[in-house]
């Protein structure tokens, strides 16, 4: 019993130390007072099936977290710096969400989505909002979709993707 509660302990410890070392980093980027460019798109050949947390086979509701969907488009772009968060798989409604959290304003995200949404394929619909809050409107051929952005904290955006399968 002595040995279980001193590993126990040793786990908790070490977790707070990662989530400290995470949050001093968050805090730096905040502090820097330069707002980062998103520029890059994360290579489509990192894009991985997300791990399933439902043990139903025959689900028809699949959600996860940490990787890009599978039915996510190949040639979606996403920012190179982005965290990916949780994610699903709604097989009755052709539908895929994302939640990205990226180191850059709103202003950064919203532009990078505005320039590569239309180099890939993608006609943007609409694209208004706030200072806080932003959506942009989608669509090519096999898919419709929009993205919600919102300021998460000082210089880290959050962006939730929902694309509809037309086809």
């Amino acid at each position: 019993m002595l040995m279980h509660t001193f590993s126990a302990r040793r786990r908790r410890a070490r977790w707070r130390h990662a989530l400290a070392v995470a949050a001093m980093t968050v805090a730096i980027a905040a502090c820097s007072g330069n707002s980062p460019v998103v520029t890059e798109v994360l290579p489509s050949t990192t894009a991985t099936t997300a791990a399933p947390t439902t043990i139903d086979a025959n689900a028809t509701v699949i959600f996860g977290s940490g990787s890009v969907p599978e039915t996510l488009p190949a040639d979606f772009p996403i920012p190179a710096e982005s965290v990916i968060g949780g994610t699903m798989i709604d097989y009755n409604r052709n539908l895929t969400e994302l939640i990205l959290r990226v180191p850059a304003g709103l202003e950064a995200l919203v532009g990078f989505f505005d320039t590569n949404l239309p180099t890939r394929g993608y006609e943007i619909v609409s694209s208004a909002g706030t200072a806080t809050n932003w959506e942009v409107e989608f669509s090519n051929d096999a898919v419709t979709g929009t993205i919600a952005i919102s300021l998460a904290a000082q210089d880290i955006a959050q962006a939730v993707v929902q694309v509809t399968a037309t086809g």
